[in-house]
């Protein structure tokens, strides 16, 4: 896989690709904002039927969602830094519905 850049474009691909070779166990959707050098520019992450939507707009009245420093979350997405890690130390935050996070984390970020 491609280095993952901390640029939208290079998160959204990086997710995107992940997704969709992801069998998530039930249907979700997330929104994550990516802050820092990307000034809150967002992106949603929608399970639907087992069909994953990924797309560059705001998801609103998402079950959970996820606001991630652009440069750490590329170095997890290049498995350089760990999720939980970085929601530790408070580089990634996490509002709403925990029991959906955890499945959507795991099985992206794990």
């Amino acid at each position: 896989m491609k280095k993952v850049e901390p640029r939208f474009g290079s998160i959204y691909k990086a997710i995107e690709e992940r997704c969709s070779k992801i069998s998530f166990p039930r249907d979700t959707a997330t929104q994550i904002t990516l802050n820092g050098i990307l000034d809150n520019q967002p992106l949603y992450v929608k399970v639907d039927e087992g069909q994953v939507e990924v797309a560059p707009y705001e998801y609103i009245n998402a079950p959970f969602y996820i606001d991630a420093d652009a440069e750490i979350l590329a170095r997890i997405l290049n498995k350089e830094y760990d999720f939980y890690e970085a929601l530790a130390q408070g580089s990634i935050v996490l509002n709403g519905d925990p029991a959906s996070a955890i499945l959507f984390i795991h099985s992206v970020f794990g």
